[in-house]
Formats: C-alpha cells, structure tokens, sequence
C-alpha cells in the first residue's frame, strides 16, 4: 500500500514538472543561436528545451536502470551462493553416506 502512494506521488509530482516546463517553453518561442563550436544552428527556444528535457530523461532512465540491474546482480549473487552451498552440503552427506554404506557393505563381506 505505501509504495502504490509513493508511486502516485512520484506520477504527481512527474506531472507537475512536466506542466511547468510545457508552460515555460510554449512562453518561449523566439529563435535561438547554439554554438557547437565548428557550426551554429538557430533553433526556436520551444524545441531546444524539449530535447534537453528529453536527453535528461533518457540519461536518468539510463543511469536508474543500471543501478537496478546491479542491485539485482548482488541480490542473485547472495542467492546463488546459498544455493551452492546447500547443494555442496548436500553432495557431501551424500558422498558420506556412500562411503558409509560401502565400508558396511565391505565389512559384510569380509565377516563371511
């Protein structure tokens, strides 16, 4: 129940600065010159907000992602490795009882 209210805070709070920055760059139309160094392009103010607000958001999609991803690494890592250990546990009896059972079955054998 709480992360379903910090999920909707998060899209409210989302939508809010996504309000703000339409509002700010429909108010700002007039043409712009950007410099790249070896070439100058004149854009209108609108779309270069809107590509600077959307190569944000790819790059914060991108970083959030990765971040995951090891967290999810290391979670699998301590489970794998409770896994191997339980089945090296496992081998081991097994192979002692193996054992076990042989010497019995030998001493059997001997005994006749």
């Amino acid at each position: 129940m709480k992360e379903k209210n910090n999920n909707q805070l998060k899209f409210i709070i989302g939508l809010i600065i996504t309000l703000i920055v339409v509002i700010f760059a429909v108010l700002n139309v007039e043409p712009v010159t950007i410099s790249f160094g070896f070439t100058h392009i004149k854009l209108p103010l609108i779309v270069l907000i809107i590509v600077t607000l959307l190569l944000g958001s790819v790059i914060t999609v991108l970083l959030a992602s990765m971040g995951k991803s090891s967290r999810k690494d290391v979670t699998f890592n301590k489970g794998a490795k409770k896994q191997l250990s339980e089945v090296k546990m496992a081998d081991d009896n097994q192979i002692a009882n193996a054992l076990k059972n042989n010497q019995s079955n030998t001493n059997n054998n001997e005994t006749k």
